[in-house]
């Protein structure tokens, strides 16, 4: 049984996917592992920059279209036999020290099913990625803070919608060295006990892209499973800011019928 198991999705990633793999190859090369790269139909060069590496560095799944997260995801996590299975997003930068201190506190915490670390961008913005479960509330917050930030008055009102919607985050204790319990972790780095993971069952493939990480963490927390944060690694996340984000697009419709699904699913109306 290897320590870890390491799950990536890719599509379109030719932009970030060498210096993810190489920052990976690098720092896990003291661990016994597994990596299973799925791409999910890429038309660029991300599988030619893949195949570039030495013959055996990857399990490499092709699938012939954009699958989404949850159902691509899977097909590395039903092959995982690590003790831990990491799914770390194609956008991420690795380092050894952060890997080595969410195995550590795995295995000083056995009741913890899910933990992640700090993500920030190139630029050291840290990203909010511990969070409360998603709910009618927290959305319809996100959605009104994108729109009025891209207008220039109604200052008071921004102000407000800004402190209501922090309420949803754990931006203090992010800024401490502590690990903390949160509600869920996002899917761009999740360490997963596989026990756990056994018992809880896989990501729900009804889910194309949206709250697939909030729901594997709600169900780990129905196992009585914990979820913990650890704020004093950081691993790099070339994530795109939510107020760059286009409100109306084919993706954001599809996050919203995800997170419909969601609400439905778990009674979180």
């Amino acid at each position: 049984m290897p320590d870890l198991s390491i799950v990536i999705i890719c599509w379109n990633s030719e932009r970030h996917v060498k210096a993810c793999l190489d920052s990976i190859l690098e720092s896990t090369k003291d661990f016994s592992k597994e990596i299973f790269i799925i791409d999910n139909g890429s038309s660029d060069k991300t599988l030619s920059i893949i195949r570039s590496y030495p013959e055996g560095s990857f399990n490499l799944i092709c699938n012939y279209k954009n699958l989404g997260v949850s159902k691509a995801r899977n097909m590395g996590l039903q092959k995982a036999s690590g003790k831990y299975t990491w799914i770390v997003d194609i956008d991420t930068v690795v380092n050894k020290e952060a890997i080595r201190e969410m195995l550590n506190f795995m295995d000083n915490n056995t009741d913890c099913g899910i933990c992640g670390c700090k993500l920030e961008n190139f630029q050291g913005i840290v990203q909010d990625s511990c969070r409360k479960h998603p709910s009618l509330c927290f959305k319809a917050n996100n959605v009104l803070e994108t729109l009025l930030n891209k207008i220039s008055f109604a200052k008071a009102l921004k102000n407000y919608v800004h402190h209501a919607n922090e309420s949803q985050f754990y931006r203090e204790k992010v800024q401490l060295s502590d690990p903390f319990e949160v509600e869920y972790v996002i899917g761009a780095c999740q360490m997963i006990r596989t026990e756990a993971l056994r018992k809880t069952g896989l990501l729900d493939e009804h889910i194309f892209y949206g709250p697939e990480d909030s729901d594997l963490c709600l169900r780990m927390q129905k196992e009585n499973y914990t979820v913990c944060f650890i704020p004093s690694v950081t691993i790099i996340h070339d994530y795109q800011q939510m107020t760059n984000k286009k409100v109306i697009s084919p993706m954001a419709f599809v996050h919203l019928k995800a997170l419909l699904y969601f609400f439905r699913k778990h009674k979180r109306f």
